[in-house]
């Protein structure tokens, strides 16, 4: 394992919990707009907007993925990034603000799915970093390193700040 393995994979784990957060966020603004605390307006406005963004995350945390040698992990992301593509094709990934009710349960539904997708790569990301965190340590360098760090941490004077009087 090494350090551009690493960092690849807390780019990808990154980017996968922006999108998970993102899908959280139009549940939770779909469940407002159901219950009338959201007019139909904002909760179109405040929908599309995110829209781009976690598109963009998903596609950062499956590329990097790909880039950390992670193949099926990143495979297994791109169906969603072609259904993705065919919704920006057929422009139904945008929220009407005159069919937002009407499509409201539907939507919910989908991104329901899509939250449980991607909260189960987001989980499955995260053991890989850990692992690859602990895989980096355990080798000679890392060890060093991590030597280093904390010998430097009990040296510095944030340490003797919680030592009894």
């Amino acid at each position: 394992t090494t350090i551009a393995h690493f960092i690849a994979l807390c780019i990808a784990t990154s980017a996968f919990f922006a999108a998970l957060g993102i899908n959280v966020y139009v549940v939770v603004a779909l469940t407002d707009l159901q219950n009338d605390f959201m007019n139909p307006h904002d909760a179109a406005r405040r929908i599309n907007r995110l829209i781009w963004f976690e598109i963009l995350a998903h596609c950062v945390g499956t590329g990097a993925m790909a880039l950390s040698g992670s193949f099926v992990l990143a495979i297994v992301n791109v169906p969603l990034i072609v259904w993705h593509v065919k919704g920006w094709q057929e422009k139904h990934l945008f929220m009407d603000v005159t069919e937002i009710f009407n499509a409201a349960d539907g939507e919910k539904k989908r991104r329901t799915m899509k939250t449980a997708f991607v909260g189960s790569v987001t989980l499955v990301s995260s053991y890989k970093v850990i692992r690859a965190a602990v895989m980096t340590l355990l080798t000679a360098a890392g060890r060093e390193a991590a030597a280093k760090i904390l010998r430097e941490a009990s040296h510095s004077p944030m340490y003797h700040m919680f030592e009894p009087s």
